[in-house]
């Protein structure tokens, strides 16, 4: 009877064995790296160049997606909310609102089904700040001014903040709705009310602490209409938050306080739509920026290493700049990992925004020194 014949194991081949041993040791060993980088096919520096510039890019891009652009009122909101909520209702008894449509937002007269068209105005360079809002809400309680509210025609992104930056500077006697004048005693306090502005193409809101002048928080910037997806007016969609239409008969105080949540809740999410446009912005603009930076940074470093080798004295002045180039490519990676980590432990501090770069600066360096360095004759 024949014998069957046994199948041979030829194992892996023994480059692939090479690379693969050389790429794990080369996670903690730096002369791993150099000779792995030096005998395994180039695209695996590639691979490795690659990874070390997607790698710490993530914390970043993880951030700005989680972003909303209501975080800055979702919390404590110093009466915005009861501001707005009381302005929405005065909106639907004037029976108007605000309508987005492709993007622009126009100021409708619901009675009349028209535009309105001094709906928004254009500020003077010569205003009174104090007589430009629109509608303003003055607490009862306090007698102080909750929410000021600008209607503005369309204004460039620099000539808008110079109006915002003014309006933000007008102080308000504490305990009044009143500018401080000639008859405002020397040691008054002031107050700056919260400010929203509304603009056919932007939207803006600033919060400011009750009582102070000291400024909380702001609307992230670039809020604007394009993605307001709604087909109803703003006020229509902030008043459908389980409002029903008869409930709207109620007295304004009673209508603000059983419904202030509910709107807030609406308005969140009109922030939200508003930053969307620019939030794909931010994320691909400082994608790429970081990505260039760090792509950049590994080419530098080998580069240095290239030019630290140059000494008459160093064994490894034989070494070209493209193999230089692949020991920082192999290097990267490990540093890449570790600045992932940093950066989500450090999550919006410089730590963790420059922990790949020092990383492997310190690693390239390290391995400068130690494992490339001049050999000296006694």
């Amino acid at each position: 009877m024949a014998k069957k014949l046994q199948k041979t194991n030829k194992g892996m081949n023994p480059k692939a064995k090479f690379t693969l041993s050389h790429a794990f040791k080369g996670i903690i060993s730096n002369q791993a790296v150099i000779d792995g980088s030096k005998d395994s096919p180039w695209w695996v520096a590639a691979i490795f160049f690659v990874f070390a510039v997607i790698i710490p890019l993530i914390p970043g891009f993880v951030k700005i997606q989680n972003t909303n652009g209501g975080a800055f009122a979702s919390s404590v909101n110093y009466g915005f909310d009861t501001a707005l909520t009381a302005y929405a209702y005065h909106m639907n008894e004037e029976k108007e609102d605000l309508k987005v449509e492709k993007g622009i937002l126009h100021y409708y007269d619901l009675e009349t089904g028209t535009e309105v068209a001094n709906g928004f105005e254009m500020p003077d360079d010569d205003y009174i700040a104090d007589a430009d809002d629109t509608w303003r809400y003055v607490d009862s309680a306090t007698g102080q001014i909750t929410l000021r509210v600008f209607l503005w025609d369309g204004l460039s992104s620099n000539k808008l903040s110079k109006y915002v930056n003014r309006v933000a500077k007008q102080k308000f006697v504490r305990d009044s709705d009143q500018l401080p004048d000639e008859s405002t005693p020397s040691n008054a306090k002031y107050y700056i009310p919260n400010l929203m502005f509304i603009t056919p193409r932007t939207l803006a809101v600033a919060l400011y602490k009750s009582n102070s002048t000291s400024q909380v928080a702001t609307s992230l910037g670039g809020l604007d209409w394009k993605c307001f997806s709604t087909k109803v007016g703003l006020f229509e969609f902030l008043n459908r938050a389980g409002i029903k239409d008869e409930k709207m008969d109620l007295p304004r105080v009673d209508y603000v306080n059983q419904y202030r949540t509910k709107v807030m809740k609406q308005m969140l999410k009109v922030f939200n739509n508003t930053y969307l446009n620019q939030k794909n912005k931010t994320l691909w603009s400082n994608t790429g920026i970081y990505a260039a930076i760090y792509a950049g940074i590994i080419l530098f470093l080998g580069l240095m290493i290239f030019i630290l080798t140059r000494g008459k004295a160093n064994p490894f002045k034989v070494l070209n700049i493209w193999e230089c180039q692949k020991i920082a490519w192999w290097a990267s990676f490990t540093p890449a990992v570790l600045g992932l980590i940093l950066a989500f432990v450090f999550s919006g501090n410089m730590i963790g925004q420059m922990a790949f770069i020092l990383l492997i600066s310190l690693r390239v360096m390290w391995l400068s020194m130690k494992q490339l360095r001049p050999v000296y004759q006694q």
